[in-house]
Order: C-alpha cells, then structure tokens, then sequence
C-alpha cells in the first residue's frame, strides 16, 4: 500500500509543480491536488459528505476557518467546498521533497510559526494579494485535536481577514478524527467524514479592537455543527413483544 501510494503521488506531483507555475491563480494545480486527494481517500475507504445550505459566492475570495482533527481535514476541504483555495502551512512541509515543491508551486502559503509577528504580517500580505475567487483556508487551533472537541482558536486568520476585508467562512469537520486517531499515516480506519459549510461571516464591521468578538463568533459557528461522536453507532432494533400462548 505505501509503495503504490508513493508510485501514485509521483504521477500527480510533478504535473501539479509544472502547472501551478503558470497563470497567477493556480487553480489547474488545485484541481489536480483534488484528483490527488480524491485517490488517495478512496483507497482508504473515507467517504466525505456535506451538510449546510451556505451559498457561496464564487467570485468572491473567503478565509476559511476549520477545525482541524486529522490529516483527512484537508481532502474533505479540498473536495466538499467547492471553491478553489489556498492552504496556509508551516514552513517546514516546504522541506519534504516533491511534495513540498508541488504545494509551493500551486501558490500555498507558508509560514514560520516560530515567529509569530512576521508570520502574521506574511498572512496579511498573502490574504490581501489573492486574486478574485481565490479563497484562503486554515485551521486556528493550530494543531490537532486528539479526540474530536474544539480548541480556542488563534487570531492569525482573523486579523489577515480585517485586513483584507474578507469574509470568515466557517466550516465544521466531524468524524476525521476516528478515522486517523494519531498522527501515524499507517494507522487509519475507513469511514465517513462530514463537512458542514456554514454562513459567511463579513468582516466589514470588526477592527483590531473588536478581534475577539470576531474569533468568538467563528468559534461558536464551528461549534455550533461540531459532533465529536459522529457518526452514531446504528440503534440496535427494538425487540419485538413478546406472544402471550
């Protein structure tokens, strides 16, 4: 399984670098990540569903805001939203050969997350140069959770979105994290994962002093679809009465 994924991601990886050198909005490089990821899920056996009614304008650019269970967050992202984004990520991931390359050339972001006041000012340039259509997505808690509740939120994404004047899109993952409960990529089980699409939130009313409010308001309107025991074990079926005779 670890060598035909690895075979798998060569045939994927070199085209996503060779394209995304091209053009400014690198979304033949995100479609070809979705191809990547949609493989790489189904041989797993996750099934990824959506939930929500948002309607999202697709002309418009969005800070994504998810919370972050396991590394199946990502394709669920990349599959079920339907607008083509850009990941923001640690510095390091730009280090691991071919794949580090290819996100990079697909225009990802990457940050130092050992200084925090440079990597804020880097989120706010980058957020604030996307081009139109062209979302951002990440994940405030800033690591994993191991069991499925939701951490406080940091304020990077936050402050790039006032900055910009983007709106905050909030997205609810359920059930990764049963799916991948460490961080052991041979360590994974095949089940479903929701994605819940929430309502924009518009930024236009919020400045730095008002940051909290804006980070709270994200915060509950991920907590508010967040289920930590999705999905339910089936009810077992009531038995039938008993017959007198």
């Amino acid at each position: 399984m670890v060598f035909w994924w690895f075979s798998a991601s060569l045939i994927f990886w070199m085209p996503i670098s060779i394209t995304g050198l091209f053009g400014p909005r690198g979304v033949v490089a995100f479609h070809l990540c979705q191809a990547w990821v949609w493989l790489g899920s189904t041989v797993t056996g996750i099934r990824f569903s959506m939930a929500g009614n948002a309607q999202l304008d697709r002309s418009r650019s969005y800070v994504i805001v998810a919370n972050h269970q396991s590394i199946y967050d990502i394709p669920a992202l990349m599959l079920q939203l339907g607008v083509p984004f850009r990941w923001v990520i640690k510095k390091e991931v730009r280090l691991v050969p071919m794949f580090g390359w290819g996100l990079y050339a697909a225009r990802h972001i990457f940050i130092d997350r050992s200084q925090p006041k440079a990597a804020i000012q880097n989120l706010n340039n980058a957020v604030s140069a996307l081009p139109k259509g062209i979302s951002v997505a990440i994940f405030p808690e800033g690591s994993r959770s191991a069991d499925g509740t939701l951490k406080t939120f940091k304020k990077g994404a936050f402050l790039a979105a006032i900055h910009a004047g983007l709106p905050i899109l909030p997205v609810t993952v359920n059930g990764s994290w049963r799916t991948m409960p460490d961080k052991n990529a041979l360590d994974f089980y095949p089940g479903p994962v929701q994605v819940h699409i929430g309502t924009p939130i518009e930024t236009s009313a919020y400045t730095r002093d008002t940051l909290s409010d804006l980070i709270q308001a994200a915060q509950d309107a991920v907590a508010q679809h967040l289920d930590p025991d999705y999905p339910h074990p089936r009810q077992a079926p009531h038995p039938k009465p008993a017959v007198d005779g």
